[in-house]
């Protein structure tokens, strides 16, 4: 058995290397939960820093479609770096895979719509630009200014030509009388001379009478014609300054009286009560509005932000006008009676009509009202009239032939149908006449600035009831394509009359 003192110091040595050991291995614990700990937050900022470069990214290459599209609009996009990918960006930005969550998504979509419905587009570049609709502008008003300037140095020069016939009128007469005269002298110192010589001298007097006659006349002539020239002239260049200030005061009268929407749709015209029905709306336009019966509007309803919508939920066409500011309507059409029915303070609008404004359109070709083919322009112009609609021209459908002229003051052509010789029995001559009609109203359109309007269309931008046989065509053809259509339900869709006696429900009071 070892000492006790070799026993105490063996027993030292081994708490001492045991204490070294713990430490050691204490250590190597807190170093290696150190280590990892960091390195867990290095993996997550990098994890965090790739979903900020994803985000950046995206929203980059967002606003970046968006700047490459707006400069293609304005027609700023040549040498665009990526301008052949632009189709393919735009359908992104149509489809919402690129901005998609952007605050700003919404506003612009709407803007690019809009853009695309004004100017179009196809495959990476838009149909027109803004800077080529400005030179469109820029060209017709300078070739209006050329055809001014023409005009009037057409003027000057009849004006420089009458000035020299008169000159040489001046000149002949003072000849004639210097002639005259010298004539009569001699006369009078030939007095003793022969018959024949008298007869010779009487002769020249004759001549040159029949010559101061013929300059006379066709002085005259020219006078007339410069005349003509003159005042046709003058009465263009007043038509273009009443042209002038009729737009002018049209756009102040509009600005003055009713804001418009982005739409053009006012919101001061309104149905303020409907039956319990549901199918006689009152609204709030009466006789110091120049309403009259069978005039046509389309509804609209109003959205969240106190805008009207640009899409009609129906028609409505007025019965009785009982008020200055009060008539009794029915409704002619609706989209959807069940999800959007027709209520009270709905928006009512006809884009041609204006109670202040006579609206002036002209007609070119069949206008078919009844969806079977046969011709009802009378009837149609009749209605145009009640609704304080002038009708400038027209093309007689029995003859082919323009009646009216169309002017500065026209703001829509309506273009109808030809009809085929086998359903309307024309001969081929008046069918010859009626398509060259058509023709030459639309180059006149042109020429004066008039928008051009198919039949259908102009019938469902003033809510005018559309032909029953185009109602589920126009419906399912349209209602994806078209926001601003409104088909036409047939009339028993809407409840019968009551049989029990129930009388109609008094209009309300004329506010």
């Amino acid at each position: 058995m070892p000492p006790r003192s070799q026993q105490s110091e063996s027993k030292q040595g081994l708490i001492i290397t045991l204490v070294f050991f713990i430490l050691a291995t204490l250590t190597l614990g807190v170093t290696t939960y150190f280590g990892y700990s960091e390195q867990d937050k290095l993996d997550k900022a990098a994890k965090e820093a790739k979903r900020n470069e994803d985000t950046f990214k995206a929203e980059r290459d967002y606003y970046k479609a968006q700047a490459m599209v707006y400069r293609a609009y304005m027609g700023m996009a040549e040498g665009m770096d990526g301008a052949d990918t632009l189709g393919t960006l735009k359908s992104q930005l149509d489809s919402g895979s690129l901005g998609k969550g952007a605050k700003d998504n919404a506003d612009v979509m709407k803007t690019l719509k809009a853009l695309e419905t004004k100017y179009g587009w196809n495959g990476n570049q838009p149909k027109e630009t803004l800077e080529g609709t400005i030179q469109n502008l820029t060209m017709q008003n300078d070739n209006l200014a050329n055809q001014v300037k023409k005009t009037t140095d057409d003027l000057k020069k009849a004006k420089l030509d009458l000035q020299r016939k008169e000159q040489d009128l001046e000149i002949a007469r003072k000849e004639f009388e210097d002639n005259l005269k010298k004539l009569t002298e001699k006369f009078q110192q030939d007095f003793t001379k022969s018959n024949d010589d008298l007869a010779q001298f009487r002769a020249k007097i004759e001549q040159e009478s029949l010559k101061l006659e013929e300059v006379r006349k066709q002085a005259e002539e020219t006078k007339k014609t410069l005349e003509t020239t003159i005042a046709k002239r003058e009465a263009e260049i007043k038509d273009l300054k009443g042209l002038v200030q009729r737009k002018e005061s049209e756009l102040a009268a509009f600005q003055a009286k009713a804001p418009v929407t982005s739409e053009n749709i006012r919101t001061d015209w309104k149905i303020t009560y409907m039956d319990n029905r549901g199918l006689t709306p009152y609204i709030n336009l009466g006789s110091a509005d120049r309403v009259r019966p069978r005039l046509t509007f389309t509804i609209h309803g109003v959205g969240a932000d106190g805008r009207p919508n640009p899409q009609a939920k129906g028609t409505l066409e007025v019965v009785k006008v009982l008020g200055p500011h009060l008539s009794q309507a029915r409704i002619t059409s609706v989209r959807d009676p069940n999800r959007d029915p027709i209520v009270v303070n709905d928006v009512i609008y006809n884009a041609s009509w204006n109670p202040n404004l006579k609206k002036h359109v002209a007609i070119a070709g069949i206008i078919d009202l009844t969806g079977d083919g046969r011709d009802s322009l009378s009837e149609f112009m009749r209605n145009l009239e009640q609704q304080n609609i002038i009708v400038d021209a027209y093309l007689d459908p029995s003859s082919g032939e323009i009646k009216g002229q169309l002017t500065y003051q026209t703001d829509y052509l309506i273009l109808g149908g030809i009809p085929e010789r086998t359903v309307s029995g024309k001969s081929e001559d008046i069918e010859k006449r009626l398509a060259e009609g058509r023709k030459q109203m639309q180059e006149e359109a042109k020429k004066y600035g008039v928008q051009v309007k198919s039949l259908q269309s102009y019938l469902e931008m003033i809510g005018y009831p559309l032909p029953h046989s185009t109602q589920e065509e126009t419906a399912s053809r349209y209602r994806d394509a078209r926001s601003d259509i409104v088909p036409r339900l047939s009339r028993d869709r809407f409840p019968p009359p009551s049989s029990n006696g129930e009388k109609a429900p008094p209009p309300p009071p004329d506010k």
